[in-house]
């Protein structure tokens, strides 16, 4: 038998659409990424519907994801109402006038509510959401539509991320309970890995994995998990 092949950095596995994956992995410093391999293993493929978006007579826009900022149509004088301040920059960027951004929709709709805005809102989104964001409104009186711009296909975890699990210790950040539970499902080696959760919501979709640890970012953005990934993590314990 040959010597036993020595992993000398924890594996970082980025499960994320392959843009944001790279995104995500241009935005650590050089310090964090010198003490990592990183492996890249879309967990969902964003596919664009070509649904057409009306805007006649519409008195705003929703965006919960960049996803529906770039598979929208390009933004005017409706004001947009965005969940994240990655998604706020890209609407902005689009031309959309950001009236404000929270961290989530929990804390986005009271915004609106308060706010009085003008309706019909148009809600565009992706075929996956958590939380039916259009009946929520219409029901407290702002009548809001929804309009898929786009499906979130599911991926298997790539050989080289499974080997990376099964070969040493690895760390695993998750940005949604939908990829949560697709990884907890297709990992075959788990036991190893620090995982890194955007929220609790992601962190409670893993249900019974046993993993070496979890962390959840203080708040439910890529900012706060990122910081988390670079101040909490226990580099001892990837040893």
């Amino acid at each position: 038998m040959g010597p036993k092949r020595q992993m000398t950095k924890p594996a970082l596995i980025l499960t994320r659409p392959a843009p944001a994956c790279t995104a995500f992995a241009a935005s650590l410093p050089d310090a964090l990424l010198s003490r990592v391999r990183v492996v890249i293993s879309p967990l969902l493929q964003i596919r664009p519907t070509a649904v057409p978006v009306d805007l006649g007579g519409i008195g705003g826009v929703i965006f919960t994801s960049a996803n529906g900022v770039a598979h929208g149509p390009k933004g005017g004088t409706l004001p947009a109402y965005c969940v994240g301040e990655a998604t706020a920059q890209a609407a902005a960027a689009k031309g959309w006038q950001v009236a404000f951004h929270a961290p989530d929709a929990a804390h986005l709709l009271p915004m609106i509510k308060a706010h009085r805005a003008a309706t019909p809102l148009l809600h565009l989104r992706g075929t996956h959401q958590r939380g039916d964001i259009a009946e929520r409104l219409t029901q407290a009186g702002l009548p809001t539509r929804a309009v898929v711009l786009y499906d979130q296909q599911a991926l298997p975890l790539t050989r080289d991320a499974q080997a990376a699990l099964a070969d040493g210790p690895s760390i695993v950040p998750l940005f949604s309970p939908r990829t949560a539970a697709q990884f907890a499902d297709q990992a075959c080696e788990t036991r190893r890995a620090t995982i890194i959760a955007l929220s609790p919501a992601v962190a409670e979709a893993l249900d019974r994995t046993v993993v070496q640890q979890i962390l959840i970012a203080p708040e439910p953005t890529a900012t706060s998990l990122r910081f988390t990934l670079e101040t909490a993590v226990d580099w001892n314990r990837l040893a």
